[in-house]
């Protein structure tokens, strides 16, 4: 395979891909548009959230009123009042007994 073929068939994945990404993201959307008017939440195809200390994206909605969320090859029903968008922190955040910083390292102060 020639140079020039492989770039061909290489752009071409990556419109098949992008593509069939979009469809699949139309299909998750009006469930995830449904919830969010029923719950009061602001959640989308493919955002970070973090539920219980764990990482997931978001890929869809139930009708039950559950979150699909994905996290490593695994789909969980998550009730949308306990995930959080994630935080990327850019500086130091201080509050009264811990510290945190960009790395999301969190630092406790032990005793008064």
């Amino acid at each position: 395979m020639s140079p020039e073929e492989r770039e061909k068939k290489r752009r071409w994945m990556m419109e098949y891909n992008r593509r069939r990404k979009a469809s699949s993201a139309k299909t998750a959307q009006p469930d995830l548009d449904a919830l969010n008017a029923i719950c009061g939440t602001r959640f989308r195809y493919g955002q970070q959230i973090t539920v219980m200390g764990v990482r997931g994206t978001v890929s869809g909605a139930l009708e039950g009123g559950y979150l699909l969320v994905k996290h490593k090859g695994r789909t969980y029903h998550i009730n949308p009042h306990d995930a959080y968008p994630v935080i990327n922190l850019s500086g130091t955040v201080t509050f009264d007994g811990w510290t945190m910083g960009p790395s999301g390292k969190l630092k406790i102060k032990k005793g008064n």
